[in-house]
């Protein structure tokens, strides 16, 4: 299963009346959250503006809560979300999927920035270390919180792999190895390795980009960098299960049964 689009609409402000995206349960994986409407709370600053001669509903801005559920009936996991929301000039989608502005009619539109439990930014192989299913959950519950460190969460997780790999997070002398000449060991004993290794780094710069205390990292530019993480996991963790599969079945030329 590759990373959940539901997560990149839900980093999207969404606008009232319409439908919330239903992104896959973080309990059982098979099921889908479907969300309620959202409940405004308006803020302090824009209530009281509306004393103001020249209010316009554009000032209106304040949080929001809302509650979603798993449609699977034998699950039915609850979650929660807060966020922000802002009023503007409502749109609508044209036939060819261009949005225009609707005169002097006016939406909320809502920004998510808190789930719980969190969904999960990509799927965690069966296969994968206890370690790197921690980091991959580490990095989702600050996804739309703050995405920079969500991004070096997912470096973390990376670091964390290595060290199930045994590759040293320490020198011989105690001081902290970085990420980059890590990856580089792992990668360079096995010639297999390398295109794999790109994937990492990759995640890593990503992460690097994160940990600056300017950092502009956006949500989607997190979640790409979970696809690309996602990517090489697949390779190192489904694809051998798969291929072992596919073996088993081309030894008994047909389903493989236990006699």
């Amino acid at each position: 299963m590759p990373v959940d689009t539901a997560l990149s609409d839900l980093a999207r402000p969404i606008e009232s009346d319409q439908p919330w995206p239903r992104p896959s349960c973080p309990n059982c994986q098979a099921g889908y959250i479907g969300f309620s409407s959202p409940i405004e709370d308006e803020g302090h600053d824009s209530a009281s503006a509306r004393n103001h001669p020249a209010f316009e509903p554009e000032w209106i801005s304040g949080t929001f809560a809302i509650r979603g559920q798993c449609e699977n009936p034998e699950c039915q996991q609850a979650v929660h979300g807060t966020g922000d929301y802002r009023v503007n000039y409502s749109q609508k989608s044209s036939r060819d999927d261009e949005f225009e502005y609707q005169g002097n009619s006016y939406s909320s539109y809502y920004a998510v920035t808190h789930l719980h439990p969190p969904m999960l930014m990509m799927p965690i192989p069966k296969s994968a270390p206890d370690q790197v299913r921690e980091g991959v959950l580490r990095a989702s519950r600050v996804l739309f919180t703050d995405p920079g460190l969500a991004a070096t969460a997912l470096r973390a997780t990376v670091e964390r792999f290595l060290t199930s790999e045994g590759i040293s997070a320490t020198r011989s002398n105690g001081q902290f190895r970085n990420a980059h000449e890590r990856i580089k060991e792992w990668r360079n004993a096995d010639p297999n390795r390398p295109p794999v290794a790109d994937l990492f780094f990759a995640v890593k710069w990503l992460g690097n980009a994160g940990t600056h205390e300017d950092s502009d990292l956006t949500t989607m530019e997190v979640l790409d960098g979970a696809r690309v993480l996602d990517e090489a996991f697949h390779r190192l963790f489904t694809g051998p299960d798969i291929d072992a599969h596919a073996q088993t079945i081309n030894a008994a030329k047909g389903p493989s049964r236990e006699p």
